[in-house]
């Protein structure tokens, strides 16, 4: 895709590091061991770490591309200092959203921050990279750890912009239960019911008599006694080995999944599966720093054996438009991942359409929002516009057939085999468009060892190797934020972002993403790097981080401290931040959040993207209305056949 792409990637952060991994994955030579910047299209820095005077001078000089990946934008209060990864999850609310309800916040057991970065400019580099080609515009790009973390706390900004704290719930989730970890006979396992169908499955098949009290009824009895309930959960799943207690699950339609050790996880059968040489290689010799680059975090194919019989000309913009400026794109997919792909391509400029259900997507109707609308929904698809579809009719599937006949690009994050039940096989799209860029999002990828297996971001999670690298007083929690999810989207992103900026445009290309992929290859360069030092210290009003030695004085003077105070008083110690506390933050109010206008004219809060091109930026300006609804022709007769899967 990148091929003929000479980058040198030449900064001291991990970022800059993993960034030149992505880009080397999709085809560019990358170069480390030189400082002579000639001959190189590229140029990935870090200034805040690195020597910043040099890196100013080829900013300047407006030959090369130049990505710098600091900690903080310019314009930060905090700017030219070297942040941490956890300094920054501390910072921005992330360590604080990490962790159990009564327990004390937790850094992620991943650079979160840093590998967010390093996608996120590999993505904005393969934009600017299409930008010099089609238009020979050379221009610098701005990646910030911080803007990364603000990026990932969509789960958890709408109960701040209510008016809200938002507390941790470890491996709980704040709407459903029975959804946690459980020990079972040799180890954990994550079950999440999100159904009374669900619920009712596995309460027939637990046989725990006291399962069937009146206080777990609905789930708003769950969710309030959820201690209860899961205890009682636990006397069942703690008579299981962890396998049986898996297939169980999986057999009555209940999203489960073990907590799968970092070392064990050779042997966990769809990572073995897709990944045999990493397998066998850790299997034989452990984990180390370079093992993380012997898993893929994206397949590419040809999309079909159609082939385009002419590339088209670009459709015209002006020189400075955004880089995506003309390119169509349709998302079909709900909740994370898909959104936050259609979200970034129309940032940079792409005209994209959002297929909906009629009833619209489940996530519209979540708690707290304005006007119908949830916050949540409307921070994952600004710039969109969205169009009613039940696929399950045929005068739909053609509407959705004439939209693709003209796209460049389809991403959705369906269940798997799911687009083609509806008859849009990948050869049916490549005779539809032959030059169609097709990503599709999934949980354990396309060849799985668990096609019938519901994937949720915590069962990924626990899958994956993170929930076992992110502990609290040892025992495993995820991530708070949805990483699983956020991490596959960016994977998406890139690589959609690398195909577009390809010279070979003779063709379609089937993009595979599998969450869980991604997740082990995140997991196994934390692996690889080693335990991080630092700690977390309970003051007056919350906590603060240090990476720093504590003596027992320091310790006892934090508690009678506010985290401000505290954090002045230890050697290199954050406060560490509530997401609600980040709206009093004026570095957090003017770099990462900002407002849009919805098709009424009510303004909303939404977070600009973490990555700025210096001549053609990207752009958050408008939150989607209602979906427009097609109009239909009458119902198919009775006796039509009617696919039964509905998108998930």
């Amino acid at each position: 895709m990148l091929e003929g792409l000479r980058v040198l990637a030449c900064g001291e952060r991990d970022a800059v590091k993993l960034c030149a991994t992505l880009l080397e994955r999709a085809g560019a030579k990358v170069d480390c061991a030189t400082t002579d910047v000639s001959g190189y299209d590229v140029i990935v820095v870090s200034s805040d770490m690195d020597e910043a005077d040099v890196i100013a001078g080829w900013k300047a000089s407006g030959t090369h591309i130049v990505c710098d990946i600091t900690a903080t934008g310019p314009q930060d209060s905090r700017a030219g200092t070297p942040w941490t990864d956890a300094q920054i999850q501390a910072m921005n609310g992330l360590m604080d959203t990490t962790g159990f309800a009564h327990g004390a916040p937790v850094r992620i057991g991943i650079a979160l921050t840093e590998i967010s970065a390093a996608l996120y400019a590999a993505a904005a580099i393969a934009s600017a990279v299409r930008v010099k080609r089609l238009r020979g515009i050379v221009q610098n790009i701005d990646v910030t750890l911080m803007g990364c973390a603000a990026s990932a706390l969509t789960t958890f900004l709408p109960a701040a912009f209510a008016g809200r704290s938002a507390g941790r719930v470890g491996n709980r989730h704040p709407a459903c239960a029975p959804w946690n970890a459980y020990r079972t006979r040799d180890g954990w396992i994550l079950i999440c019911t999100s159904t009374e169908e669900q619920w009712r499955k596995l309460r027939q098949e637990a046989r725990v008599p006291q399962l069937d009290d009146a206080r777990f009824a609905t789930l708003a009895g769950r969710v309030s006694h959820v201690d209860a309930l899961d205890a009682l959960i636990e006397t069942w799943t703690a008579t299981l080995a962890t396998e049986d207690c898996t297939r169980l699950c999986e057999r009555i339609g209940v999203a489960a999944g073990p907590i799968v050790g970092i070392g064990d996880l050779h042997d966990e059968p769809n990572f073995r599966m897709r990944h045999p040489h990493a397998a066998r290689d850790i299997e034989a010799s452990g984990i180390d720093a370079q093992t993380y680059r012997q898993v893929s975090i994206f397949e590419t194919s040809a999309l079909s054996e159609a082939r385009a019989v002419a590339t088209p000309e670009p459709r015209k913009t002006d020189d400075h438009a955004a880089p995506l400026a003309g390119v169509r794109v349709i998302e079909i997919g709900q909740y994370t991942t898909a959104p936050l792909v259609g979200k970034h391509l129309a940032a940079l400029g792409a005209e994209v359409v959002k297929i909906e259900p009629p009833e619209g997507e489940v996530a519209r109707s979540w708690k707290p929002g304005q006007g119908g609308t949830s916050y949540f929904f409307a921070l994952n698809n600004t710039d969109k516009q969205t169009i009613a579809l039940d696929l399950k009719h045929e005068a739909d599937r053609a509407h959705l057939r004439a939209l693709l006949k003209d796209a460049d690009v389809l991403v959705e994050n369906l269940r798997p085999g799911a687009l083609a039940k509806l008859g849009f096989t990948r050869e049916t799209l490549g005779a539809i468009n032959p030059r169609l860029v097709y990503c599709s999002i999934s949980g354990f990828g396309i060849a799985s060892a668990y096609p019938s297996r519901p994937a949720f971001d915590t069962v990924i999670q626990a899958m994956g190797g993170l929930m076992d690298l992110t502990r609290s007083d040892g025992a495993p929690v995820k991530i708070g934020a949805s990483g699983a999810d956020i991490l596959g989207g960016q994977a998406a992103l890139f690589a959609i972002l690398a195909r577009l900026a390809s010279r070979e445009e003779d063709g379609g290309t089937f993009i595979e993403i599998s969450m869980q992929d991604v997740a082990a290859w995140c997991a196994l360069f934390a692996a690889g790097k080693g335990a991080s030092r630092g700690q977390t210290l309970a003051c007056l009003d919350g906590h603060i981080w240090t990476e720093g030695d504590v003596s027992d004085a320091e310790r006892a003077r934090c508690i009678t401290q506010p985290k401000a105070a505290a954090a002045k008083d230890v050697g290199k110690a954050v406060p560490v931040m509530r997401v609600d506390e980040l709206l009093d933050d004026s570095d957090f109010l003017a770099d990462m959040l900002s407002a849009a206008r919805d098709a009424t004219g009510a303004f909303w809060p939404v977070l600009k993207v973490p990555y700025r091109l210096s001549k053609t930026p990207a752009r958050v300006r408008a939150v989607p209305g209602a979906p427009e609804t097609v109009r239909r022709a009458p119902p198919a007769p009775a006796h039509a056949p009617v696919p039964e899967d509905r998108p998930a």
